[in-house]
């Protein structure tokens, strides 16, 4: 009989399925293959500039067209929109989410607030609404638990940069 090397290794898992430490799940350590093609290119760099510019002035369409818009989005990319500070009247007194978004509605309605704001200050709300109803899922589980006689430790890991493993 022959040997299954096709059968992946599962990584360790603590009682509670959470990885042990050591385990090799997830992009490997150091360079992305952008950061590689980067490295590369980098020593031809002022060439390349001077190739797409020369290109850019060719008589074909085509070839001028995409030097020139390859050009730009490198060397020139449009600009990140800048957030708009804005101000809703009723913001900050609504005690309901509902309130919230009406607030919301009524500023874009009467144009103190542009639609775009409106809609990320929208999306805004529905993240919140989000966190609360996972904070009180999380109370309910707690009470739950506490009922029962069972209480699993829970605690939110993160990495060395501070992000959420």
């Amino acid at each position: 009989m022959t040997e299954d090397k096709t059968k992946i290794e599962k990584p360790a898992r603590d009682a509670h399925g959470r990885l042990l430490p050591g385990h090799h799940l997830g992009r490997p350590a150091g360079r992305s293959q952008a950061d590689l093609v980067r490295m590369l290119i980098e020593p031809m760099r002022e060439e390349l500039i001077e190739t797409l510019r020369a290109n850019s002035k060719s008589n074909d369409g085509t070839v001028s067209n995409n030097a020139a818009k390859t050009l730009l989005e490198r060397l020139a990319p449009r600009p990140k929109e800048a957030s708009e500070r804005v101000h809703v009247p009723g913001l900050g007194e609504a005690t309901t989410l509902t309130a919230k978004a009406e607030a919301i509605v009524a500023a874009v309605a009467t144009g103190e607030i542009s639609a775009e704001a409106g809609e990320r200050l929208i999306r805004l709300v529905g993240v919140l609404r989000e966190v609360i109803a996972h904070d009180e899922l999380e109370a309910r589980i707690a009470a739950l638990e506490v009922a029962n006689g069972v209480r699993v430790p829970r605690t939110i890991v993160s990495d060395d940069d501070g992000e959420l493993a």
